[in-house]
């Protein structure tokens, strides 16, 4: 996990494998687009619910000397079995080798059958080289009547633009589940005058 401080427009695919004894496996993609000037736009599948398309936007606020931070807050609708509206905030720091990422939402329904909810996915890492990293991984869900903590682990690996993490959800219990993901991330270059 590397924060890049730049101004220069970005734009990445993500693509997440659910696997595990209490789910079938589950795709879940996003695309995400950073214009020089730090507007971001997100575009994610299968993420607040099953067939569920959203679109999220925001502004990037960053900065840092040392510690590097980057915080984008965003609102986004939802469209599918989830219908709604979301208030969300993705966060990212960076200090020598260890780095802090969230993504938390809260989400409130349009439809009569579904209900609001507020999700959380963290991680804690350590980049051990240029290539590989690790750290604790948590994500925790809040419904009315339901709340589901889920503590983790992640390790992955890092090539030039790619990046592959894998995590493994509930690894004590009998619900265990684990995540694939394979990462891209490009950068435009900026045009000369």
């Amino acid at each position: 996990m590397q924060l890049n401080m730049f101004a220069q427009s970005k734009a990445g695919i993500e693509q997440y494998s659910y696997i595990g004894t209490q789910t079938d496996a589950v795709i879940v993609p996003s695309l995400h687009f950073q214009s020089a000037s730090n507007w971001y736009a997100e575009l994610r599948y299968n993420y607040e619910d099953a067939q569920t398309l959203s679109l999220y936007g925001g502004k990037i606020i960053e900065g840092g000397n040392g510690l590097e931070y980057s915080i984008t807050p965003m609102i986004g609708f939802s469209a599918g079995l989830f219908t709604g509206i979301s208030f969300a905030t993705n966060a990212e720091a960076e200090w020598e080798n260890f780095y802090l990422s969230s993504q938390t939402q809260y989400s409130v329904a349009v439809k009569e059958d579904c209900e609001n909810f507020f999700f959380s996915w963290s991680e804690l890492g350590y980049n051990i080289s240029d290539y590989f990293f690790t750290g604790l991984a948590m994500q925790y869900t809040g419904q009315k009547g339901y709340r589901d903590f889920e503590p983790g682990f992640v390790a992955g690996l890092t090539l030039k633009n790619f990046s592959f993490p894998f995590y493994v959800f509930s690894p004590f219990d009998s619900g265990r589940y684990f995540v694939l993901g394979v990462n891209y991330e490009y950068n435009f270059k900026k045009k000369k005058k």
